[in-house]
């Protein structure tokens, strides 16, 4: 299992695996949750898939096992800046304006994560170890990007999960209900040296 970082300036080298990632969300979050993306020929991909997003893929060869992507706060393409803002700003209808408990940060050391998943088809044993591969790719970005922390919004279920992973997540806003799941935003930080251990 290897953790691959891409970007629009790497695409090049890793354009195939970018596409299996938009594949594997397509299907974790479209075919197995039901969920109404925008999506064509299998591919699931939205209007914060521009040039300012890192994405982060954990995968054996070709075969994608988890992933995420994050986007500065200080985005900004067209008329959509970052998720949990346009939300704030009333501009995503499915999501609730007051998702968050605070004005949503403009700040360059603070980035949004999000379609964090993992391959439901895995065993409990190998999730785990993708989570803390996760887990240690945040650190990462943070160590390379100059990250203090970041805003994810995410299931209360797979918040827990990512708090047994190693990661510091503390509550962001009001739990609310979308797709049949309850869920909330967090404030995601990472402690680089506990994350490589339980990595280990």
């Amino acid at each position: 299992m290897q953790s691959t970082e891409i970007s629009f300036d790497n695409l090049g080298e890793t354009g195939a695996l970018f596409t299996e990632l938009l594949r594997a969300r397509y299907h974790h979050f479209v075919e197995a949750r039901g969920w109404d993306l925008p999506h064509v020929r299998g591919l699931e991909f939205d209007q914060y898939d521009t040039p300012e997003s890192i994405y982060c893929a954990i995968h054996d060869g070709m075969s994608i096992r988890g992933g995420f992507r994050v986007t500065p706060t200080t985005a900004r393409c067209g008329s959509a800046s970052y998720m949990l803002r346009d939300a704030q700003l009333g501009l995503l209808p499915d999501l609730p304006a007051d998702i968050l408990d605070a004005p949503a940060p403009q700040d360059p050391k603070i980035w949004e994560v999000s379609r964090v998943f993992v391959d439901d088809r895995l065993s409990s044993r190998e999730r785990m170890r993708v989570r803390g591969q996760l887990g240690v790719n945040f650190a990462r970005l943070a160590k390379d990007w100059n990250i203090d922390a970041f805003l994810c919004l995410t299931s209360v279920s797979a918040a827990l999960l990512t708090r047994q992973a190693g990661i510091n997540i503390t509550p962001a806003g009001l739990r609310f209900e979308i797709e049949g799941e309850t869920c909330q935003a967090y404030h995601l930080t990472v402690d680089a040296k506990r994350l490589r251990r339980r990595a280990a």
